[in-house]
């Protein structure tokens, strides 16, 4: 880094991230390791959502530790469970992580700017980044991190997300029965207190509750799998008080903290044609049926860091970022993507009781299928594969369903 001598409010870098949550932080950190200059610029803002993940999603390939899992696990669950019309045990370790250990792993020794960006001036000698303090950051490269939509990238289109939105209070023991024990997906019935199905909360949407142990008590969330446009998580309240069998008063006063979630599933990637490159989520990297980005973004931040450093000395002064974006979204995984948009399409297109059959059939596959079907990166013709084992397996009236409107796209999606 170096600071022009007659302008102390001027800092330059060859790179300036622009968000400090674990996506950016994870971005910096990786091109800290490749010996770039890089700068971390973010409002300093407290991790408060609860990050969970696949232990397994944090090694890479060769079965390298991207970050150290021990060190940022706060709890793990050797297994959990998930219904549709029936229990399916998922022998998978499944972690919820510790926010500030997480943070701590990721920012170490990067130069971290904690301040809000205001504005980002792109021209061809350096952008600039102009800081709420007054202060000036000049960069050759700057990547967008702000989560989605992101903040100074542009995306490719308006195409509207779906939203996964829930609302979860923190208790501080187990909730009785199989909620006790760490749930990953509950789509089973609510019963009222009659033992007769109960329509209590939003219409025309799924949702599934979510239960495990987190550092301070037991994490019940109830969640809309997927709606467009979203439904807002205080609507789920009294869903999820009548899972629970009690009063929705008595749930919010019994919470330690309650979490009201938001996550865009399917929106549109950033255009790979800018000047500013996006990352993390403000690249789209939450999942389109789970809406989980962080251990995404941590598996991506090496390889896009790598192409980082290659821009950087193919050029001593205008950098092109059209290397880079290709690194933050490549061919195969832009295949993936519209895999699993069209999943993503088939899941809002069914009712209850199809949804528990698509789940139920899905985790019946084999452990290395669902499990790969779970991630951003895994190769298009192994999605598709798993996707036509699905179909295969499936009841015939739900697999004319999956088919939809449009069998022949469908044909195409699995075909390997």
């Amino acid at each position: 880094m170096t600071t022009p001598p007659n302008d102390p409010a001027t800092e330059r870098f060859d790179v300036a991230v622009i968000g400090d949550g674990p996506a950016g932080s994870a971005l910096a950190r990786a091109c800290r390791r490749q010996r770039i200059d890089v700068v971390l610029v973010g409002d300093d803002a407290p991790w408060t959502a609860t990050y969970s993940t696949w232990a397994d999603d944090l090694v890479d390939d060769s079965g390298l530790e991207l970050v150290d899992v021990d060190a940022v696990v706060a709890i793990a669950s050797a297994e959990v469970w998930a219904y549709g019309a029936r229990p399916h045990r998922l022998p998978r370790t499944y972690a919820t992580l510790d926010n500030e250990r997480l943070r701590s792993a990721l920012q170490v020794d990067v130069e971290h700017r904690r301040v809000r960006v205001d504005r980002v001036r792109v021209a061809p000698d350096g952008h600039r980044l102009e800081l709420v303090d007054t202060s000036i950051i000049v960069a050759r490269v700057v990547i967008d991190a702000t989560g989605w939509p992101a903040r100074f990238a542009r995306h490719d289109s308006e195409r509207a997300p779906a939203w996964q939105t829930a609302l979860g209070v923190v208790l501080s023991e187990p909730p009785p029965g199989d909620l006790g024990t760490p749930t990953f997906m509950d789509f089973r019935r609510v019963l009222g207190p009659d033992g007769a199905p109960s329509s209590v909360g939003p219409s025309g949407v799924t949702t599934f509750c979510y239960s495990l142990p987190v550092r301070d008590g037991w994490l019940v969330e109830e969640t809309v799998l997927a709606a467009r446009p979203a439904i807002e998580p205080i609507a789920l309240l009294p869903r999820l008080a009548a899972r629970l069998g009690r009063h929705p008063d008595s749930v919010l006063a019994d919470a330690i903290r309650t979490e009201y979630v938001r996550i865009p599933l399917g929106g549109s990637r950033p255009g790979p044609d800018q000047p500013i490159v996006a990352f993390g989520a403000a690249a789209g990297y939450v999942h389109a049926a789970t809406g989980f980005s962080v251990a995404a973004s941590i598996r991506a931040a090496p390889r896009v860091a790598a192409a980082v450093g290659l821009a950087l000395e193919s050029s001593p002064g205008t950098v092109d970022p059209a290397p880079i974006a290709e690194a933050v979204w490549t061919a195969p995984m832009r295949r993936t993507r519209v895999l699993h948009d069209f999943g993503l399409e088939v899941l809002l297109d069914l009712d209850d009781d199809e949804v528990r059959a698509f789940f139920d059939a899905f985790f019946e596959l084999s452990i290395v299928d669902w499990s790969a079907y779970l991630r951003v990166d895994t190769p298009p013709g192994e999605v598709s594969a798993v996707m036509a084992r699905l179909f295969r397996s499936s009841s015939w009236q739900l697999r004319r369903r999956l088919a939809g409107r449009n069998p022949a796209s469908l044909a195409r999606m699995l075909r390997p």
